[in-house]
């Protein structure tokens, strides 16, 4: 699947006018692209991964937020005007303003305000805001194209910023059309609370909405597939121009429910927006209209909802919802490039099947803290059934058992740092990293960011069923193994469906570097690592990720686009079993997920399954388990709920249930029990009304249900 990229455009804030020239400021937020498409390259730190040809202007090595300092003058490579007069040399400070007027003596601090300000120089452009926090911070410069249409861009490369982390901003000039754009290219943290704008002087200056508090719109992601970018383009404002900044509609909804169209729009013309026509339509079908009455002044926002309500009636992976304005003040809308946005939005019915979620810890044998997060991750193992953990080891070092799928986890979806986790390589609201630390560590593991997330991910349920099966000779170690994702519903648009196969072994042990283990708690009187040496020697890596096939994020070409659902989807994977990997200690992992190539945010595990590789020669020995389970009643109101199954071999039965926050609450041993249909009675008479676990364990095979008590 591909996500219909929203393009925002022209929001306007003119706070005084200039005689001579005027700047209509337009945002283009998620853009996904640089201004032009001129630059291409990727984002990275000075020395550290950055393409050829950027200049550098200037190298960190102290803090500049309250003593800053310029750059020497700088020469722009091409004909260019800022309002409206040539210039052709500028100086940039290293609190984030770039500068035409080379011989002023105006320092900013990196303390922000709103423009115009006497703290900035005249004909400046600037990302206020930003400062020089070090080594690593630089100033640099490029440019790009050919003649007549060049971009020369500025950038504040891998800087510091106010919200304590750093981020990656460019402003660019442009070649014969004189725009000035400001682009926000990557960032690791925030919020920013910058002033973004264009200051003619300390009475005249041109602003984007909400400065100063502009925060960053990207993500830690280092391609300008993320980037979103501020236009500041030469010219008048028109009197009536109606701009639909987004469309606020879920990207999946449900069928047969009523859905309300909203939209947030602006009114970037100067004459008051008191009223304006909405339109959409699904599909290109039925054009449903309405008129809004509105009191918006020039540059206002605000949301409107379409009285007529859209409720679907089918299911359907992928719906366009094309929304547009017109006749803003029953007038002619004088830049109708900005009316019209498109989404993609999918239609599902709300089933759900029994989810795992997976939670992916970065660790390495040189980090000191790992101990610590190596303990929560193995509680959370051990106490929630729903909940699998794996190690990768890449992020803040390598060590002996890093690998190029832990390396490309690290790259795309890591923050460098380690102990930190990914639940489900899902973005969090608000979050601008899919890593994250662990918050609490021992002895409070349940109060974990690592085990809420994760728990909360598991009991959400999963739109696809996954099955992995297979035969494993272990006399060659030859496997051949089958993942089957079912779908009960769609998923959200974006990114690109995929079935992948994990591989982990436990308890890993070696000798040496690369193997033993750094521990910061040999001193922490009481810590489970307490007294065992640092480095810990003969240190037990728990389920290590050891490879993914056929690629870290899977097969994208075994479920197609326009997937149906209830629908097998198989991939086989056929290898030998590394022989340096003890088999009795190696989980197979079949994961189907979601493959969001330069968006961070579009990357998500939707389900797994995991399989014992030592449980038998055949992995798939109790399988029917999976299909014949059947709870019922369910919900029940009786003090008792029934259990059938189909056993293939005679084993010893036992059944677990658990809350939705993992505390087992009660187990009941069966017994032996032999090959055949059978079926079990559960006690529920002493469960409390809400939501529960059944973890059926048959011999070495586990399979968890969710139950409803409603009594």
């Amino acid at each position: 699947m591909k996500k219909i990229t929203t393009l925002l455009a022209a929001a306007l804030c003119v706070f005084a006018f200039s005689t001579q020239a005027q700047y209509i400021v337009s945002s283009n937020i998620n853009a996904g692209v640089n201004p032009g498409n001129l630059n291409n390259d990727n984002e990275y730190p000075v020395g550290g991964g950055l393409p050829a040809g950027w200049a550098t202007l200037f190298t960190g090595s102290v803090n500049t937020s309250t003593t800053p300092s310029w750059t020497a003058n700088q020469t722009i490579p091409f004909s260019f005007q800022f309002d409206s007069t040539a210039v052709t040399s500028y100086k940039v400070s290293t609190n984030g303003v770039v500068t035409f007027d080379v011989a002023s003596t105006v320092n900013p601090t990196s303390t922000n305000a709103n423009l115009p300000s006497t703290s900035i120089p005249d004909n400046s452009v600037v990302i206020w805001g930003l400062f020089a926090g070090g080594t690593g911070d630089y100033i640099i410069s490029k440019t790009f194209g050919t003649a007549p249409n060049r971009q020369h861009w500025i950038m504040f490369n891998s800087y510091s910023t106010l919200g304590a982390g750093w981020a990656y901003w460019s402003v660019v000039l442009e070649e014969t059309s004189n725009n000035i754009y400001v682009v926000d290219q990557r960032t690791n943290t925030g919020p920013n609370t910058l002033t973004v704008g264009v200051q003619i002087d300390t009475a005249t200056a041109f602003v984007v909405p909400g400065s100063p508090n502009i925060t960053s719109n990207t993500t830690n992601g280092p391609t300008p597939a993320d980037n979103s970018y501020y236009q500041f383009t030469p010219g008048t404002p028109p009197s009536l121009d109606a701009e639909i900044a987004s469309i606020n509609v879920a990207s999946k909804v449900l069928v047969n429910t009523n859905t309300t169209i909203s939209a947030d729009i602006r009114n970037l013309g100067t004459t008051t927006l008191t009223s304006v026509e909405f339109h959409y339509r699904i599909n290109n079908g039925a054009i449903q209209s309405d008129t809004i009455a509105l009191n918006l002044a020039y540059a206002a926002q605000a949301t409107i909802n379409h009285t007529i309500q859209w409720n679907p009636s089918s299911t359907s992976a992928s719906n366009t919802i094309e929304a547009w304005l017109e006749a803003p003040n029953n007038g002619v809308d004088q830049v109708p490039s900005n009316d019209t946005l498109n989404l993609e939005v999918a239609v599902g019915n709300g089933n759900t099947v029994a989810k795992t979620a997976l939670f992916e810890q970065f660790t390495t044998a040189v980090c000191q803290f790992c101990p610590d997060g190596a303990w929560v991750a193995g509680q959370m193992e051990s106490n929630y059934a729903n909940v699998a953990t794996v190690s990768i080891h890449s992020c803040f070092s390598t060590d002996q058992m890093t690998n190029q799928e832990a390396v490309d986890l690290c790259a795309t979806l890591g923050v460098n740092a380690a102990p930190t986790g990914m639940v489900d390589r899902k973005l969090f609201p608000s979050e601008s990293d899919v890593a994250f630390g662990r918050g609490a560590g021992y002895p409070n593991w349940t109060a974990s960011t690592w085990a809420s997330r994760s728990l909360s991910q598991a009991n959400a349920g999963s739109p696809v069923d996954v099955v992995v099966g297979g035969i494993y000779d272990p006399v060659t170690r030859n496997i051949t193994v089958n993942v089957t994702a079912s779908f009960t519903d769609f998923t959200e648009p974006g990114g690109d469906l995929g079935i992948s196969l994990m591989i982990v072994e436990d308890s890993v042990i070696g000798s040496g570097t690369g193997y033993d283990q750094i521990n910061a708690y040999n001193t922490s009187t009481g810590h489970p690592f307490a007294g065992r040496g640092n480095p810990i020697t003969n240190y037990p890596h728990r389920r290590v990720m050891r490879d993914i096939l056929p690629s870290t994020f899977g097969d994208v070409a075994a479920i197609p686009a326009n997937y149906a659902l209830n629908t097998p989807y198989n991939r086989q994977f056929n290898f030998t079993l590394n022989n340096a990997w003890d088999a009795s200690h190696v989980t197979l992992i079949g994961i189907v997920s979601k493959d969001g190539g330069p968006e961070i945010g579009q990357y998500e595990i939707y389900n797994i399954d995991r399989e014992k590789l030592s449980i038998a020669t055949a992995i798939d020995e109790n399988k029917s388990l999976d299909k014949t389970l059947n709870i019922y009643p369910n919900p029940t109101n009786l003090p008792f709920t029934n259990v059938e199954f189909y056993m293939e071999n005679s084993a010893f039965v036992q059944a677990r249930i658990t809350d939705i926050t993992g505390k087992v609450v009660s187990i009941e041993d069966f017994g032996t029990l032999t090959q055949g249909n059978q079926r079990i009675q559960l006690n529920t008479q002493d469960l409390e009304n809400g939501f529960y676990f059944v973890n059926l364990k048959v011999g070495e095979y586990e399979v968890s249900r969710k139950i409803s008590i409603l009594k």
